[in-house]
Order: C-alpha cells, then sequence, then structure tokens
C-alpha cells in the first residue's frame, strides 16, 4: 500500500511537468518513472548537470539525489560553476559527492544536519519533487549565469 501511496504522490509531481517548462529551464528529463526522475540540466556555455532522484519512498522520506555525468556514471567532482549546494566532499553513507540541500536524502542524513528533520519541510511549498529541482536548478543557473 505504501508503494502504491509513493508512486500516486511521485506520478502527481512530475506529472506537473510539461515539454514547454521543460523547454524554457532547459532541462532534459532522461526518465520520469516510479521511482526515478533523472534530468539534464542543460546550458550553452558551461558543463551540463545530471540529477537523478530516488523517490522509492516519496514523500515519507526526501529523494535520494545522485550527482551524474551526463552519461549516467557517477561524478566524482561536482561540475564546475555548479554552485555551493553541490558538495564536493563524499557522503559519509556513499562516498560520493552529493546534493547538500533541504529536500535532498543526503543533506538529512548528513552528521551536521541531523537535526534537520525531513517533517519539517515534508509538503511545504517548493518542497515537492519539482520545487526541489527547480531549487537545484536555481542554485547551478546562478552559478553558471
Amino acid at each position: 500500500m505504501l508503494k502504491a501511496l509513493s508512486k500516486a504522490e511521485f506520478d502527481r509531481d512530475v506529472g506537473r511537468l510539461d515539454d514547454r517548462t521543460a523547454k524554457k529551464y532547459g532541462w532534459r528529463v532522461i526518465s520520469s518513472t516510479f521511482p526515478t526522475f533523472d534530468v539534464v540540466f542543460e546550458h550553452e556555455s558551461a558543463q551540463s548537470v545530471r540529477l537523478r532522484l530516488i523517490c522509492e519512498d516519496w514523500d515519507d522520506l526526501p529523494p535520494s539525489i545522485e550527482i551524474l555525468n551526463e552519461d549516467g556514471t557517477y561524478a566524482t567532482n561536482v561540475p564546475p560553476h555548479a554552485g555551493s549546494v553541490f558538495n564536493p566532499s563524499g557522503h559519509p553513507a556513499t562516498g560520493r559527492v552529493f546534493v547538500c540541500m533541504r529536500g535532498a536524502r543526503e543533506y538529512h542524513t548528513h552528521p551536521s544536519h541531523l537535526n534537520e528533520y525531513w517533517a519539517n519541510y515534508r509538503g511545504k511549498s517548493g518542497m515537492d519533487i519539482l520545487g526541489i529541482v527547480c531549487q537545484l536548478w536555481r542554485a547551478w543557473k546562478r552559478a553558471v549565469k
């Protein structure tokens, strides 16, 4: 039952994204099939950023957000000009570069943010899947201008 609820909430959230909006932001959606939302942020003069949100327990838990190379392999470094929410250190649980921002599972499970409970943000405006992706896009876009 919980999986069905997670899927319904996931489908509702990602279903709000239409082709026109994706084009406006320069997003190329690789996958939007539960539980994965995989998107590339493209820019004419900066390295693309690919993020894979794993949302199997959406929205009881925030998505796990993987920073990838455009080919889908794990990034070993954050892309140049990616913005401050892209942490170049290895996350204690994964050893990989990670998103350090409210709404990312890696943020809420990092030892320095254990008092930042997802429950404090869950269901708030801008904390749905597309809202989290928009926040990441804005952070990246500010850095690449």
